[in-house]
């Protein structure tokens, strides 16, 4: 027990999460993408700057999370709204074509967006334009548990293809939204990620629907049915492997992308990375493998 609750589950969590976080060379090879963005971007605006922001930037990113980059164009004497931006910025990423792959704008989207692939790393990022209030900044959850939580949860709703709330999916931000609201009051007679899921499935008090009405964000899109169904089936495993559909997928999927960032670091030109974020906690002596591979 730990506080009182059963813990079996809660330490594969942090074992996981240990695992599935990103390695030393996958967040200098993530800062090489960056770099690239930053470029791409001068093209356009020579004084343009990149940083990273959101769940990219906290302990609840994982190897194979997106970017969310926001470039700041700092050019005074211009207009430019973001719609018309990210078309600027698209264009130049084409044509970087031998870098990014996949480049689409959404000069449309309720916050204009370039999406795209870093073809080295494999990488993907949205990016969008700062405003005058400049990049949100994130905010440190309140409990020490929950980035671990969330680099699972993260794996289990990619896993139950729930991952993407354009289509049904529950989506990271919600459910971050949702675990903070668990574990400001979480159930004393089981363990976190056990009563978390139980209450996102409607076996407990309260339930998904109800989370995150009182949250303030709502539910719509979000495929309820399917989202407590899976998180249903997921608590009939009594370990993470158990809870995972495609464990040796995930597993070759974690190699390709350690291999991927190697790489990318052996062949960066001197100098090209940029300083790591400060929120980065430092790496761990030894990275426990979850599922006992080398």
């Amino acid at each position: 027990l730990a506080d009182g609750r059963p813990a079996s589950l809660d330490a594969e969590v942090r074992r996981f999460a240990a695992w599935a976080r990103p390695t030393h060379d996958e967040r200098r090879a993530r800062r090489l993408v960056v770099k690239r963005v930053e470029d791409a971007a001068r093209a356009v605006w020579p004084r343009a700057t990149c940083s990273v922001y959101g769940s990219s930037d906290t302990e609840s990113t994982w190897f194979l999370s997106d970017l969310d980059l926001r470039v700041a164009p700092n050019e005074a004497m211009t207009f430019l709204s973001p719609s018309y931006a990210v078309e600027e910025l698209a264009e130049a990423l084409r044509e970087r074509s031998a870098l990014f792959g996949r480049v689409e704008s959404r000069p449309r989207a309720r916050v204009p967006i370039v999406v795209l692939q870093d073809r080295a790393t494999r990488v993907s990022c949205d990016v969008s334009f700062a405003d005058d209030g400049g990049p949100p900044v994130a905010a440190a959850p309140a409990h020490a548990d929950h980035g671990d939580l969330m680099v699972f949860l993260k794996a289990l709703l990619r896993d139950r293809d729930l991952a993407a709330p354009f289509t049904g999916g529950l989506g990271s931000f919600r459910t971050s939204l949702l675990l903070a609201t668990y574990l400001g009051r979480p159930d004393p007679d089981v363990g976190l990620l056990r009563g978390f899921l139980e209450r996102t499935a409607g076996r407990r008090g309260g339930g998904l629907t109800a989370n995150l009405s009182i949250r303030g964000v709502g539910y719509g899109g979000v495929d309820v049915g399917r989202v407590r169904r899976a998180l249903s089936d997921a608590l009939g495993s009594e370990s993470l492997a158990g809870m995972l559909l495609d464990v040796d997928g995930l597993v070759a999927l974690r190699e390709d992308s350690s291999r991927r960032a190697a790489e990318a670091c052996r062949s960066a030109p001197r100098g090209a990375a940029i300083p790591p974020p400060t929120c980065y906690a430092p790496l761990e002596p030894a990275e426990p493998d979850l599922f006992g591979r080398d």
